[in-house]
């Protein structure tokens, strides 16, 4: 039996985002970050995007680009980091099945640069500069590793962690001796069960998991990003909630709610959630288009749309 619409905001909001990626090329955005001079950078299919944030997203500007010629050959999850006045930026094309890992200095310097066996999904570093990796899954492949490295050697890549008969999705370290990552059973589809998992740094071990797939209070439905939130771990899944969970895996709250589908990733600034979002909408002429754009919101309960 078919799903009722969810109730969406549709509108193009041009007058609630923060970063308006449409007009500059930043075609569907993954993930964000900001940099210590407080400026955004996007991760995207059409590149990587450095932006002084003004007030609104006309009133942002764009002061760097890393450009892809052809956004439609990109693979998705697009991946972007800010370390110790570094960026890290991960992209891979659809077809090649390799991912390009790049360090850039804050002015646009590429620094470093090698290629990644297979399409990555989800990058993490902790605050000693340990670098974490999760990769797609490829076609007849039951077994799915979170591997590891440096920044000081990027490219001395390890097999740290794998499994079977389920994939590693979006990770984050929650600290030192401790990453999260989303579960999800193979195959993946519709009906793959879901959780989230802790996995131990120093030995390597799954130290234990919690929740279950699915859209209630505290059941996640194919969760887009993880971030650490003080204490708490702040959870994006495909329905548009940002859900909080405590360090037990106990549900806390619903922190925030946008529109399904649309957000792909978020960063934490101060108090609120900046997401990058992706969708079609209606212009100010009622004409439906593809746009894409960065936007925040508070992590207070605030909503795109009323409570239904």
């Amino acid at each position: 039996m078919p799903e009722k619409p969810s109730k969406t905001s549709d509108h193009q909001r041009l007058e609630e985002m923060l970063c308006h990626l449409t007009p500059h090329g930043a075609a569907v955005p993954y993930n964000v970050c900001f940099d210590s001079d407080h400026c955004l950078w996007v991760a995207s299919k059409g590149g990587l995007f450095k932006f002084v944030v003004g007030s609104s997203g006309n009133q942002s500007k764009l002061v760097f680009h890393f450009k892809n010629e052809f956004p439609r050959k990109m693979a998705p999850y697009t991946q972007v980091l800010y370390f110790n006045s570094k960026i890290i930026y991960v992209c891979a094309e659809e077809k090649s099945d390799l991912s390009v890992f790049r360090i850039f200095s804050l002015d646009g310097t590429n620094e470093h640069e090698h290629i990644i066996d297979g399409k990555v999904q989800s990058v993490a570093i902790s605050q000693n500069g340990d670098l974490y990796m999760t990769k797609q899954p490829t076609h007849g492949t039951e077994e799915s590793a979170i591997w590891r490295s440096h920044i000081d050697h990027p490219m001395a890549w390890e097999e740290f962690c794998s499994t079977f008969d389920e994939c590693f999705q979006s990770l984050c370290v929650y600290d030192n001796d401790t990453i999260a990552v989303a579960v999800v059973s193979s195959p993946v589809n519709l009906y793959s069960k879901q959780c989230i998992k802790w996995v131990a740094t120093n030995d390597c071990r799954i130290i234990g998991s919690f929740s279950t797939s699915g859209k209630d209070n505290g059941q996640i439905f194919f969760p887009r990003c993880l971030q650490k939130h003080g204490d708490s771990l702040l959870i994006l899944d495909k329905t548009g909630r940002i859900q909080k969970f405590t360090r037990e895996g106990h549900f806390v709250e619903i922190s925030a709610k946008i529109d399904d589908y649309i957000g792909n990733g978020f960063t934490i600034r101060e108090d609120e959630a900046v997401v990058a979002c992706s969708g079609i909408v209606k212009d100010e002429e009622g004409k439906t288009v593809c746009d894409d754009w960065v936007e925040n919101i508070r992590l207070d309960g605030s909503r795109w749309t009323a409570e239904t």
